[in-house]
């Protein structure tokens, strides 16, 4: 193969260690093959949801489909289902033994068997009722390799055997007693198949934070953690005091027994009482290197919780050994370091009540384990587990505080006012009575009484919202979600709010609070990069509710801020998980999808699919949505369609003006030849100045159009105002909202003339746009920025509109 030029090495011939993989001859050849393969699903099946065994090498497989697959996990049967003809409703799979396949691709190829052409994506589904869904058979097949979760598995299909799915539970992928039957849910891998409940301990080798901080959501529910909890929005409890003397023999190893529990004795009494206990010098300062300002408890049964973030090295090691010298403990989550002892290594791969060991790398101690680790093909919340019976299929993450919620609105919830309560006149249907306590509870916002609000919660829900405390809304809401409307979760303080709850509340909150969450997000992710952490939902990104596709955007929209061991995770799960379901407000979350792509990021090869595929989603969504309007943008700077007035009124007020800046010269001419759409231009004011008056050859600043240019300003657009704004400021004058347009045309004036420009009235120096750079004066930063932000921006950047045609060939007067 290697001299058929089909595969290739990345170290010359001969060198250990080298990984061979397929040249592009190599692919084409695998590409050829498939096509093949697929002749042999012909005629294709009605039922959509039907599968077809293509060819089978030992357990890998090669399957055809017809839609995208849901889960990473798929049946076969071990025979060929055969067709009960006395009933209609059978799929012939009663009594057939099923196998389990692990897709080993995350998306099918797709093929159109009639024209031998590849296709991006599989036809959209018929309507059962329309002709079309009769008029021909179906010719996309979608391909995708697989592989037997048991590898000895006879399977007596022949290739091009269509089948469907069991009617009844099959056996689960892996076994029952052991996988099955634990007392914690791990995750789910495939709607046939009971959750995931291990039995045995697990090892999880994951280096980066963000799977660490998801599987330990998912782990800590019934057990005693000890981890670092920088991605979990929870506060550790206070530490064992019985771990000093864990503690004490690392920090005086050749102390003697009876010196060592004096000093720890001492300790104990100065860091559980408020009165000064006189300690060895010493001990204190090794104390305060380890442990600094914690705090300590005698309650230590109540511990669920342990944060080892600011300990040092002998603290984490007294808190595991203190966590394994009780059997009777909660199951252990443990985040072990490759620096403990070996001693102690042993004692927790020993240990009965092990639930779960984090480790960084690989560890040979831990080898004998089930083992988790990051997913290669799919994004989180998928991961994949490998058993030690030498099966490795892919699991999905269950979140606990994850959980769907059911709401029963009540019938007389009742409108929230837009500035709370004091648009008392609204909700006509609360007595005198009701007002008059909501006034109370309005006096008492934003600090609150607890007390008060409690005791007015079952007769007045809203003044007891309103009278809340930051601190106690949380469980408050979950008390009266049912008897408020959801505008009133614009009073949630996303301080007191579980970060791993926000896509619940975001599934129920209106656009206009998630426009203000939008606001407190973006705070609080470009503050603690670890927020990303924590808010990230463990959704598969195919199923990503609205709630799940909101927090997505969010974490796209500030790309630059979070950390560089997310970006994988952004262009994997965010970006994937926001298409599902665009939030309206998505414009910010595109440009960051654009970042990541950017120079030194990736590649405009890559960048090529995902925009192409974003645009393919925003034709699909409602026109007044941000992503409708750029698509809607992108096609017509393509040639591919024209803009109404209406989509350009809605391009111009929803996108940013470097966006359609290199057709505004365009767009201001054919407006300004009519009477109706000049009138309309008067009445919307636009910053002309700062999009028409841009050098020749700026790029386009939109998301797939950088390729785009500016062509500078058309001369013809000053005798085009003068002709329609002078008549009219003559005849009935001209109104505010003309501003914009007579600065346009006064700066043209100015040039033309070869005067310097006069003051604008939308920014003093709005006119020095249309003059060359090097005629433009020294102004200060606070000069540039008085006035319009989109003209100012261009006053900073020192880029000029002024180019020699700008200057007409005739000179025209008013």
């Amino acid at each position: 193969m290697r001299n058929d030029g089909l595969v290739a090495s990345d170290l010359p011939a001969g060198s250990r260690g080298a990984r061979i993989h397929l040249t592009e001859s190599g692919w084409e050849s695998v590409r050829g093959d498939e096509w093949i393969r697929a002749t042999e699903a012909s005629p294709l099946p009605d039922d959509t949801s039907m599968c077809c065994l293509l060819a089978r090498d030992g357990p890998n497989l090669l399957l055809g489909v017809m839609e995208p697959t849901d889960s990473p996990l798929m049946l076969i049967p071990d025979r060929p289902p055969t067709p009960i003809f006395d009933d209609s409703t059978s799929t012939g799979s009663d009594g057939v033994p099923w196998s389990w396949a692990v897709l080993r691709e995350r998306n099918p190829r797709w093929f159109d068997l009639s024209s031998m052409e590849l296709k991006p994506a599989p036809p959209p589904p018929s309507d059962p009722g329309s002709i079309a869904a009769y008029s021909g058979e179906r010719t996309v097949l979608g391909i995708i390799r697989a592989r037997l979760l048991d590898s000895e598995r006879p399977i007596a299909i022949a290739p091009g055997q269509w089948f469907g799915t069991p009617i009844s539970r099959p056996a689960p992928p892996l076994p029952e007693s052991s996988y099955h039957r634990g007392q914690w849910v791990l995750g789910a891998c495939h709607e046939l198949s009971p959750n995931i409940r291990p039995k045995n301990p697990i090892a999880a080798v994951m280096e980066e934070r963000l799977p660490r901080s998801m599987l330990l959501r998912t782990a800590r529910t019934n057990s005693l953690v000890i981890a670092d909890l920088g991605g979990l929005d929870a506060e550790g409890d206070s530490y064992p005091l019985s771990a000093l003397d864990f503690w004490i023999e690392r920090a005086h190893p050749r102390l003697s027994d009876a010196e060592r529990r004096k000093r720890v004795q001492a300790l104990r009494d100065r860091v559980s009482t408020a009165r000064r206990v006189r300690t060895d010098d010493s001990t204190w300062r090794r104390f305060r290197r380890d442990w600094g300002e914690s705090e300590f408890t005698e309650d230590e049964d109540a511990i669920g919780i342990l944060d080892l973030r600011g300990l040092g090295d002998s603290s984490v090691e007294a808190l595991v050994r203190w966590a394994l010298s009780d059997d009777e403990r909660p199951p252990m989550v443990l985040e072990v370091s490759e620096d403990l002892p070996d001693d102690l290594l042993s004692s927790i791969v020993s240990h009965s009540n092990l639930r779960l060991a984090l480790l960084e790398r690989d560890a040979p101690i831990f080898a004998a384990f089930d083992r988790l680790e990051a997913d290669p093909l799919r994004p989180l919340p998928w991961l994949r587990l490998s058993t030690r019976g030498g099966r490795v299929m892919p699991v999905r993450l269950m979140d606990p505080m994850q959980t769907p919620v059911s709401i029963a609105p009540d019938e007389h919830a009742t409108s929230p006012w837009a500035s709370l309560g004091i648009e008392l006149d609204e909700p006509e249907e609360l007595d005198e009575g009701y007002l008059s306590v909501i006034n109370s509870a309005v006096s008492q916002y934003p600090k609150g009484d607890e007390e008060w609000a409690n005791q007015m919660e079952a007769r007045y829900p809203i003044a007891a919202w309103i009278a809340s405390p930051p601190q106690t809304r949380w469980p408050r809401w979950q008390r009266l979600r049912g008897r408020l409307e959801s505008q009133w979760l614009v009073l949630m303080n996303l301080d007191n709010l579980p970060l791993e709850r926000l896509s619940e509340i975001a599934e129920e909150a209106p656009d206009s609070v998630l426009a203000e969450f939008s606001i407190k997000m973006t705070a609080k992710l470009r503050e603690d990069q670890e927020t990303a952490l924590r808010t990230r939902p463990a959704t598969d990104p195919k199923d990503a509710s609205r709630g799940a596709a909101w927090v997505a955007a969010q974490l796209l929209s500030n790309a630059p801020w979070l950390p560089e061991h997310m970006h994988s995770d952004l262009l994997n799960w965010s970006l994937e998980a926001w298409l599902a379901n665009p939030p309206h407000d998505s414009i910010q979350a595109l440009e960051g999808v654009a970042w990541l792509y950017s120079s030194g990021r990736g590649d405009d090869v890559s960048f090529r699919p995902v925009i192409e595929g974003i645009r393919s989603k925003g034709q699909e969504l409602p026109v007044d949505h941000d992503l409708n309007t750029w698509a809607r943008l992108v096609g017509r700077m393509l040639g591919d369609n024209e803009l109404d007035l209406e989509e350009l009124e809605r391009t111009v007020n929803v996108l940013p003006t470097g966006w359609w800046a290199p057709i505004s010269s365009e767009f201001l001419i054919n407006l300004l030849r009519e009477e109706e759409s000049t009138d309309w231009l008067i009445s919307n004011p636009l910053p002309w100045c700062a999009a028409v008056l841009r050098p020749i050859g700026e790029e386009c600043q939109a998301p797939g159009l950088r390729s785009y240019t500016h062509p500078g300003c058309d001369s013809e657009i000053r005798s085009l105002l003068i002709r329609r704004l002078r008549g009219k400021r003559e005849r009935e004058g001209l109104p505010d909202s003309a501003a914009p347009l007579i600065d346009l045309m006064e700066a043209l004036d100015a040039i033309n003339e070869g005067r310097p420009p006069s003051p604008g009235r939308t920014h003093p120096l709005s006119g020095w746009l249309a003059q060359p750079v090097g005629k433009w004066p020294e102004f200060s930063a606070s000069a540039a920025l008085d006035g319009d932000v989109e003209i100012a921006e261009r006053l900073l950047l020192r880029s000029s509109g002024y180019h020699a045609g700008i200057v007409s060939s005739t000179s025209i007067s008013g």
